[in-house]
Parts: structure tokens; sequence; C-alpha cells
């Protein structure tokens, strides 16, 4: 089986065929998680926010994949408390959300089941108009009537969880390779026998021979398709932006607040926060744009913290399905038999909405996969199998660095600064961090000085990239509407 893309999508799905058994081969066109799988708010989701639509079968697959993800990454994967205040007795009453809260423990009745106490969602509660107060310092107080509780969970590197499943995956014997694309698929007899692929390193092609292509290269699936002949209708693509602050403005509980008809979720992360997640069609605004207009948003969602530009160290930015227009967020992932679909056996394309349930995708389309070869092989284990390396890598950022270029294929300075040894998905890292992470990486991959002064350039173009540009440099953004009371 060969999986083309090497997001959390595909990882998921090449540790969990060779974990079957199965030979299986991943190649991605950038570095591992680069691309959507970046760009994070960091929150395993229960699937609260289903019940809004009665999406219960969705919601129930959003508990057991959080539970899943607690178990089988403990040191990354941890619970998050959650508050929303009350307001009045409309939607954002406490009514309301106390009936949410009590829903969400009733269909997520099993969500602790096999897990150690210390990684268990405790059940959701009502706080009192004080205990808010005390909380959330200078929450705005007029018609506040408490606030609702409940809790979900949170990754602290989603990059370092993809990194851990290609690490299971290469493990069971998995071929890897990053910086290898896809550019088409191979057909032979009507039928899709692997890809052709081109070593963006060095230029140089390859064959690819596989039974089955997993075509999970997100954004980009599409163009993938396109290339067997199969004429489907464009999946809409949103950009989606996250802010990445450079303070901790909330303690410890992630809050949500509504404001023009959506909610907006503030999420401590590490010393830092996450504001998220705003959507625009992809041949919309610009990012910097968006980023200008959210911020706005998020200044009128959380008028208590004084956001201001100076606040913003870094954007998240990535591209989702979603069904048109800013609000057509997918709330599901799609596996396409194009067997059964377009009479191309040998296929099967992923279109993945969640990053929580990636792994429970991945698992439908490998037993596609395995019905469709009528081969006998062990059933799915990774919703139980623990990641040993699903954890940051040991000892100072030198030796960190030598060993993601030799264990992990980091092959670029930007691989390892922003992906391996997660020192810059929060903002630029400080210099002598930088001079550290690059001497790792020449003693690893043998870079003369002319290289390591090429890939810091990279680098710096690389975040100066995801940092808020002034105002005057990007277009008007147009105001969405203001916040509800």
């Amino acid at each position: 089986m060969l999986v083309i893309g090497g997001g959390i999508y595909g990882a998921t799905a090449a540790w969990d065929a060779a974990q079957r058994g199965l030979r299986v081969a991943l190649v991605e066109k950038a570095d591992f998680a680069s691309g959507t799988s970046w760009n994070s708010l960091k929150t395993i989701h229960g699937g609260l926010r289903h019940l809004q639509r009665a999406e219960l079968g969705l919601m129930r697959e959003s508990v057991r994949e959080r539970r899943a993800l607690l178990r089988i990454a403990p040191q990354l994967v941890r619970p998050l408390p959650v508050l929303v205040p009350t307001y009045g007795h409309g939607l954002r009453g406490r009514e309301a959300l106390a009936l949410g809260v009590a829903l969400g423990d009733l269909i997520g009745f099993d969500r602790n089941t096999g897990l150690p106490r210390e990684q268990r969602i405790p059940r959701g509660r009502l706080l009192s108009r004080r205990e808010a107060c005390e909380l959330l310092p200078g929450l705005p107080e007029r018609g506040l009537t408490g606030a609702a509780l409940w809790y979900d969970a949170q990754a602290e590197s989603t990059e370092r969880l993809v990194v851990a499943l290609l690490r299971a995956a290469a493990e069971h014997g998995a071929c890897l390779a990053n910086y290898a694309e896809a550019t088409a698929l191979r057909l032979s007899k009507g039928r899709v026998t692997g890809a052709h692929v081109i070593d963006r390193e060095t230029g140089s092609s390859l064959e690819v021979t596989a039974r089955f292509v997993i075509n999970a290269a997100g954004p980009w699936a599409d163009a993938i398709l396109s290339t067997s002949g199969v004429s489907r209708p464009a999946v809409p693509l949103l950009r989606a932006v996250n802010l990445v602050l450079g303070r901790r403005v909330v303690a410890r509980h992630a809050v949500g607040a509504r404001v023009g008809g959506r909610f907006l979720f503030l999420v401590p992360w590490r010393d830092r926060a996450l504001v998220g997640t705003d959507y625009e069609p992809a041949d919309g605004l610009p990012a910097h744009a968006m980023a200008w207009r959210f911020l706005e948003d998020a200044r009128r969602a959380f008028p208590w913290v004084g956001l201001g530009p100076d606040d913003v160290s870094l954007l998240h930015v990535g591209l989702v399905p979603g069904r048109g227009g800013a609000d057509g967020l997918w709330s599901h992932s799609l596996v396409i038999d194009h067997e059964a679909e377009d009479r191309l056996p040998g296929l099967l394309t992923i279109l993945g909405a969640k990053y929580t349930t990636a792994r429970a995708v991945a698992e439908r389309a490998v037993d596609r996969v395995v019905a469709r070869s009528a081969v006998r092989c062990a059933p799915c284990r990774t919703a139980e199998t623990p990641l040993e390396w699903a954890r940051s890598l040991d000892g100072p950022p030198e030796e960190r660095a030598r060993q993601a270029a030799v264990d992990e294929m980091a092959r670029c300075l930007a691989d390892a600064v922003l992906r391996r040894l997660d020192l810059g998905t929060g903002g630029r890292p400080a210099e002598d961090l930088i001079a550290a992470t690059a001497r790792g990486m020449v003693a690893a991959l043998g870079w003369t000085p002319e290289r390591v002064g090429q890939e810091r350039a990279a680098l710096d173009a690389a975040l100066a990239a995801l940092r808020l540009q002034q105002a005057a440099t990007i277009p008007d953004a147009p105001a969405r509407g203001s916040a509800s009371p």
C-alpha cells in the first residue's frame, strides 16, 4: 500500500497498515506535518459542538478518539478544562449550557474507560457568578450569571504526535520519504498501480508500485486524483488561521466566547495562548488580512484580555475542506473508494476534516484496503497501542537536532526548529537555540558553512511569513458581526 501525504491522516494510515502486517510506503512532497497538520489549536475535541447539529454519531466518534489519544499518547495529550461564561437566559444562558454539558456527559458515558486516573475527563458542571469572576479576572460582569465548565483534551505538540505515528509505522516496516512528491498516479489495465515520484532534493524520479494507493494529500488530493483521469467536483477549500499569543493570558482553562454568531476559543498553551479559529474561502482574503480581522474578532470576544497586535507572536495557517463559504467547515471526514464510486480499483481518497478523528478515519480506509485485497492480516490495534515516541526528544538542543536528523528525517533547519524540536511553533526562538540546532544538523548531515547560511535564511523567511504584518501592507479586511451580549 502506498500512502500519499505525510500529515496526520497519512501518518495514521501508514501506522495502521504497517501494524497489521501490510507492506507500506509513504511519500510527502514537503516535510512531514508541514501543511495543515501544523496549523492546530492543539485541542483534541470530544465533539460537544456536534450537539448543536444533533450529530450524535460524530460526537460518539470524537469521544472514542479523544479517549484513544489520551490512552496512547499520555505525554502529549492531557485533559483540558474549558470555561464558557453564561449571560442571560438565551442560547448563552445557564439553562442552555447546562443542558449541553449534561448531554455531553451522558453521550460520553464511556469517555474514561481504560484510562488512568490522571488522564480521565471529569464531569462538567455550572459555576456561580463569583466563581467565574475569580477564574477570569476582568470578565465583563453585566448580565453575567456564571459559567459552564467541561473538559476536553489538549495536545502539547501536534507535530511530535505526527512524528510519533511515523516512527511507529517505520518500526513496523513502513518505508517513509519526505521531500518526495507524487506527481501522478500510475495506471495499468484500468487500475491504479502506484505513483510517479520525484525526489525534490536531487530531482531524480522513481516509480513506486503498489496494489493500493491511499490519497491522503489534504488540499492537494484533488490534484492527485486528476492524474487518474477521474473527474469529480472539486472540494471547496477554506483557509484556517489561528493566532499564537506571546503571553499566557489564561492560567489553565480554555475560554469560549461567541462573536458574530460563532464561537472562538482562547486556549492556554505552554507559556503562551492560542486563539482560534477563523475560516475564509481559500481564494478569498489572504492570511494576513484574515489575521487582522480575526484579531478584532478576538478583541470583541475577549475584551477583558486587552489583546493588541504586539501580542501576536505567530500565525498558524492551513487549508481544510469546506462546503463553500466562510462558515462551511466540514464536520465529518470521508473515505472515498474509487472502485465503488468511479470504477477505478486500487485507489482510495481520504478527505479529512478534524485532527482528533484521523485515527478512526485511517482505520476505515485500511479496513477497505484489507477487504479489497482479500488478505489475512492482524486487526487494527492503533486505538490501544502506546506510541513510544509521542514525547519530546531528550537532551540539549544540539543533541536533539542531531537525533532529529539521524532518526526522524529532518532535512532542513526549519524541519528541526518548527517540527522536530518544536522550538518555533510559538514564534521565533532565541538565537542561541537556533545556533545550537544548526550545529546539531551540521554534525548529522555535514553541511558546509554556505549551506548553514542558506538554511538560516530559509528559516528566517519561513518565520517572517508567519508574523503579523503591518496593516498598511495588506488589503482592508471587512469586519464581521458584533459580539453578542
